[in-house]
């Protein structure tokens, strides 16, 4: 199997190439295409993502709803939602105490990307993330 070489491509995809780059020179993606694939990239950030796409939603009902995720983990996911300002986090003053978790407008905009990678994996994933025929 030979050597795959990325040429041309799209700005919005790779960052620029630097002076040295020449033919057979695969490119760095670019900083922000980095940052969602490394966000994504994260076990079950993305689950949780599409998951809180449906509305608000409390911790419980989440944790119901991703069958196989752990407690640990499922909170530290939801922390940096919230900390990069794609969700909220809402206490609720109850008996017992609820917190509720939403996307911001930031967080609901991935919505489009997301539908687009359904899409894509439907076409060329097939069933179970089998490749299609």
């Amino acid at each position: 199997m030979g050597l795959i070489v990325v040429s041309s491509a799209s700005p919005s995809l790779f960052a620029e190439p630097g002076p040295e780059s020449g033919d057979g020179v695969c490119e760095t993606l670019s900083e922000p295409l980095s940052q969602v694939m490394t966000l994504l990239g994260k076990r079950w950030t993305g689950v949780v993502w599409s998951t809180l796409m449906q509305g608000p939603v409390y911790f419980s009902d989440l944790k119901r709803g991703i069958p196989g995720i752990n407690d640990r983990i499922l909170n530290e996911r939801l922390v940096e939602l919230v900390d990069l300002g794609l969700a909220t986090r809402t206490v609720i003053d109850d008996r017992p105490i609820r917190v509720r978790y939403q996307l911001t407008e930031r967080g609901a905009a991935i919505r489009p990307a997301l539908a687009e990678l359904t899409r894509w994996a439907q076409d060329h994933l097939g069933e179970a993330g089998r490749p299609g025929r």
